[in-house]
């Protein structure tokens, strides 16, 4: 049976959305959903309430019909500790609590959560389920809140903590491929902050492509929410 090819995109505020709205549009030109990962700060500058175009396309996407996760609260800048990599429940509760507050007084409310950099403490997953989210994603794969159902998909990244240089964009491509001719399921992320370079957004979309073209069924992450 084969797998699914489930791609996102993190790091989306004024100074990525328009390097990030082409790469969707390759997507889409490709039959690739892509997901969308949203917070409400980055890098403690910038504020999505303060900017307004970033709201506008983001509600774009959403009545387009495209999937928005949320990815933190204080999405960090590369370099720093990853935000919910280590937190305890109280300090992740907390966390959580401010930001699906700020996203609903904006308007936005989710139920698939992916820490910044897929880094998952086991605090931060006992508590997901007291603010409705039914998905969380991982390093190293997608856990269903509920039922305490675990698929094993292990995230493929480009930026955001993990490597751009071509040698690891060819790798990932590589193990993209490798992984759908073996039916796995194949997770590729890419930092927005990494889209300015046309030659990371064509092996990244080489890398979805690859993986499509190799059995994996294009889908968003809303494929693994339960009744889907």
């Amino acid at each position: 049976m084969p797998g699914h090819v489930l791609v996102s995109v993190s790091s989306i505020f004024d100074a990525t959305r328009d390097d990030v709205a082409v790469l969707v549009s390759d997507l889409d030109r490709n039959g690739i959903p892509v997901s969308l990962l949203v917070a409400p700060h980055i890098d403690k500058k910038w504020h999505l309430a303060k900017d307004k175009e970033t709201r506008r396309w983001l509600d774009e996407q959403r009545k387009a019909g495209r999937a928005l996760i949320l990815n933190g609260f204080d999405q960090p800048a590369q370099g720093r500790r990853s935000e919910f990599a280590t937190l305890g429940a109280h300090e992740a509760r907390l966390r959580l609590k401010g930001a699906t507050r700020q996203m609903k007084s904006l308007g936005y409310e989710f139920d698939i959560f992916a820490p910044p950099r897929w880094q998952l403490s086991e605090g931060t997953l006992d508590v997901v389920g007291d603010f409705g989210f039914e998905l969380v994603a991982s390093t190293k794969g997608l856990h269903l809140v509920e039922t305490g159902e675990f698929h094993r998909c292990r995230n493929l990244s480009v930026g955001e903590g993990f490597g751009a240089a071509k040698w690891w964009r060819r790798n990932i491509i590589r193990a993209a491929e490798r992984g759908a001719a073996k039916g796995n399921t194949i997770r590729l992320s890419v930092s927005g902050r990494e889209l300015g370079q046309k030659k990371v957004r064509r092996d990244f979309l080489d890398a979805a492509v690859g993986a499509a073209e190799q059995g994996a069924q294009p889908a968003d992450y809303r494929a693994f929410l339960p009744g889907r």
